[in-house]
This record gives C-alpha cells, sequence and structure tokens, in this order.
C-alpha cells in the first residue's frame, strides 16, 4: 500500500516554501503527499507581501477530508499562523506521529504568525508531538531562554521535552561554527554536523521539516531519519537555484541518496567527502547499538575511513573525541564528531593499508583482551601482531606496527594486536575496506566471545 504523509502549513506563491516544498519533499523521499493550507500568501524571493488566513471551518474540513479516506503515517505542521489552528491540529492529530516546525518567522524575516501562536504550540502542539523541531531562535521563543552555544541549546532541547515532546531537534544553522544540530530522544544527544555555507536558502526548513515526516512514514530509527534528512537538505542548499531576484532557494528535485555534495576547504564540491562521512557515521551509528562496555579501550575508539587515493591524515574522516564509555552502566557515547583530519593516530594504520592494497581504508580499534583475540580467531579472522618493543627508534608505531604485521603474515590481516607497554594501553584494530565491512568483523567477535 501507498505511504502518506500530511502536510499542514502555507502556501507559498514563489513555489519555494510552505505546502510546496513540503510536496515536492514527500515525492523525492517517495511517498504520497497530501496536504491542508492553513493561509495563502503572497511572495517572492525577496519577502512576504501579504497573508490571507483560511477560515478555521475550512482547515477543519481540509483536515477532515483527508483522514477519512487516507491512512496518514506521519504529518508536519508548517506555518499554522493562530492560537485556533494549532489548537485544532492538536486535537486532530490522534495518534498520528506529528512533526512540529513551528514556523513564526520567514527566512526574509517577515513575521509568519499573529500574537500568542508560540504560547498555542507549546500548550497543544508540544505536548502531543512526536518531534518539534525549532531553529535557534524559534527555540529562544519557545523556551525562554537565549541559545550561545551548543550547551545552551542541549538545555533547550531538554526543555521542549520536559514540556512534552517526546523528541526534540534543535537546528543549529544560526550559531557560529559548522552547521551541527542536535537531537534529544529524551535519554541521549546526538549532534549532526556538516560544513557551513554562507547562504540563506529559502524552503530550506520546510525541507528538512518534510524530510524527516517522509522518511518517518517509512519507519526508519530517528537517528538515521535526521541524518538523512540533513544530507538531502544540506546537498539541496549547495546545489539550490535562483529563480528569482533574491534569496535563493533549495533544489531538492535534483537531489537523491546518490548524489550528495560537500564543500571542501577549496570550497570545491565534493561527492566523495560525504559518501565517506555518511558511511563512516552510519557506522558509528550502527556500532553504538551493540558494543559492548568490555571491547570499549580507556582512550576510547576510534573510527577511520578514508578517501580513495589517501596521502595524509587530513583525507581520513574520523571521530573527533572517540567513543567512550559514559554513565554507571559504560555505554558506548560518541563523543565527538565525525570530521577529516579527526584521527592522525589511527588513519597512519590505513595509510600503512594502503600501500599495500588502496581498498583497505577503515580501521577501527577495541580493548585488547587474550580471550577477544581468540574470539577473532573463532570467528574465522585473520591475525596478526606486533610487539612494540621491536619497534626501531624514531619510526611511528602504528605505521611501524601494521607494516610489521602485514609482512609478518604476508597479506593484510583482518585484525592487528600489541600487547601495549610503558604507559601505552594493549590494543587491538580491526581493518577492512569500508565501515559496513568492519562492523560486520566486530558483530563476529563478540558472537564469539
Amino acid at each position: 500500500m501507498q505511504k502518506v504523509a500530511l502536510t499542514i502549513g502555507g502556501s507559498d506563491s514563489s513555489g519555494g516554501a510552505g505546502i510546496q516544498a513540503d510536496l515536492k519533499s514527500f515525492m523525492i523521499a517517495g511517498v504520497h503527499g497530501t496536504s491542508v493550507i492553513t493561509c495563502a500568501t503572497s511572495q517572492n524571493t525577496m519577502g512576504v507581501r501579504d497573508i490571507y488566513p483560511l477560515p478555521i471551518e475550512t482547515v477543519e474540513s481540509q483536515i477532515d477530508a483527508i483522514l477519512d479516506d487516507f491512512d496518514v503515517g506521519a504529518a508536519k505542521t508548517g506555518m499554522l499562523y493562530t492560537p485556533e489552528i494549532a489548537k485544532l491540529v492538536a486535537e486532530k492529530m490522534g495518534e498520528i506521529k506529528l512533526v512540529v516546525d513551528p514556523v513564526l518567522i520567514s527566512t526574509t524575516e517577515h513575521s509568519l504568525s499573529l500574537p500568542h501562536l508560540a504560547g498555542a504550540i507549546k500548550r497543544y502542539l508540544v505536548p502531543s508531538c512526536h518531534i518539534i523541531i525549532p531553529n535557534i531562535r524559534e527555540a529562544e521563543r519557545l523556551c525562554g531562554m537565549k541559545l550561545n552555544d551548543m550547551e545552551d541549546v542541549k538545555n533547550a532541547c531538554t526543555a521542549l521535552h520536559e514540556m512534552g515532546a517526546e523528541n526534540v531537534l534543535v537546528k543549529g544553522g544560526h550559531l557560529k561554527g559548522n552547521a551541527s544540530d542536535i537531537l534529544f530522544d529524551g535519554d541521549r544527544f546526538y549532534t549532526f554536523t556538516l560544513p557551513r555555507m554562507n547562504r540563506k536558502a529559502h524552503g530550506s526548513g520546510c525541507t528538512f521539516s518534510a524530510l524527516i515526516t517522509a522518511f518517518l512514514v517509512g519507519g526508519e530509527k530517528l537517528t538515521e531519519v535526521a541524518r538523512k534528512a540533513k544530507a538531502y537538505t544540506w546537498s539541496s542548499i549547495t546545489g539550490g537555484i535562483s529563480p528569482g531576484k533574491g534569496v535563493a532557494g533549495v533544489d531538492i528535485v535534483r537531489q537523491r541518496a546518490d548524489h550528495i555534495p560537500v564543500v571542501d576547504e577549496l570550497g570545491k564540491s565534493n561527492k566523495e567527502k560525504t559518501e565517506v562521512w555518511l558511511s563512516l557515521q552510519n557506522a558509528v551509528d550502527e556500532v553504538l547499538s551493540f558494543i559492548p562496555a568490555s571491547l570499549i579501550p580507556e582512550v576510547g575508539i576510534n573510527f577511520v575511513y578514508a578517501l580513495r587515493g589517501a596521502s595524509c591524515y587530513r583525507d581520513a574522516c574520523g571521530i573527533e573525541g572517540r567513543v567512550v564509555k559514559a554513565g554507571k552502566e559504560g555505554n558506548a557515547f560518541q563523543a565527538g564528531e565525525c570530521r577529516f583530519g579527526a584521527s592522525k593516530h589511527i588513519s597512519s594504520i590505513v595509510l600503512a593499508c594502503m600501500k599495500y592494497d588502496g581498498n583497505v581504508r577503515a580501521v577501527m580499534n577495541i580493548a585488547y583482551s587474550a580471550d577477544t583475540v581468540n574470539a577473532c580467531r573463532a570467528a574465522g579472522l585473520t591475525i596478526g601482531n606486533f610487539d612494540r618493543k621491536d619497534e626501531p627508534a624514531g619510526e611511528s608505531t602504528m605505521e611501524w606496527g601494521t607494516e610489521h604485521a602485514i609482512k609478518s603474515t604476508g597479506f593484510i590481516p583482518d585484525v592487528v594486536w600489541d600487547g601495549g607497554g610503558a604507559g601505552k594501553e594493549a590494543m587491538i584494530r580491526v581493518i577492512g575496506k569500508n565501515p559496513a565491512e568492519i562492523v560486520e568483523k566486530v558483530r563476529k567477535i563478540i558472537t564469539n566471545l
């Protein structure tokens, strides 16, 4: 049966935001889009000229018509404009997964709400939503606090969760640095980061929340939903269009999962960098879901994936703060974002392997124990090792040790371990062609422990 999503918001006469952006995003995500229009607007890429709210009876009639006919998997709100419509939507959605995009102001700085809408969103929609997705300024309005840094953003996430939102995702585009969004599910914070672009994009917020809604209809895990939606939206901004004289718009129609460019340090489009980044982060997320505390070293886990033809550590993407143990139970926690050049240490192992086989581009370290080495053997993995005592003076331990293990075995093994040394923790490194292969090898090791 065809999956269905619903958008409830304003009509944008310029075609770049609102209902129009939502329906295009639903189409790209492969779900059938339905709509309820709350307001007609007269606007273009330079600004909003007029807003014409529909009678609340007309909005209710539209909602009833959709719900009488379609099995709506998820619904999103955009421009509601009046407190009365906010209350109506909360009453009508029932058990439908509701994504709240608390639209209060446009990209062109025009108010898109009547007084007291923020209060109505807090009172009626926040307690009934599956996820709320404010930007920094909207979160400040809803929480009554100033957000200056990521710690403030986390506090706002907690506050909105305490107001009743099941999940909270605050978009960090208005903060300095890279564009980092924070997701809070009531237990953990997740950070999603991509390089910042110095440009506004008409309809980017609508596109992002619409993609989240569509992916939720598909039944995907929320962390993956947020990551994919950010990647698609980011890509749509980088490949944006300028059909009018004002703010450029996003180009979601031309974006697909297999075409997500990223801007490197030189400002050039680089599809492979984003593919590497996404592959690594997806694998890290998977590892976090099953890795036992016993396999997390005291120094933490790093996981690195290099570009094809990598020649230095800057060509390899790793975890800036590693995966560490958190809380009394020692649960795995990603303490920093994935970025290129984040790990010289593990990158040197990857680079050493690539000298022998350019296709072997991923490495992850786990805690050493004799039992774990035996589990590697039982899993059918090939094993190499080195002794730090044999290291020649002036050599890089990781590069020398990896090459020593390769030369000793005659091939690149699946696993290389060493027993540590003075001030150096014993360690196991799992080696593979890509992050997905590493994940499968680690699963096999755990199965045989």
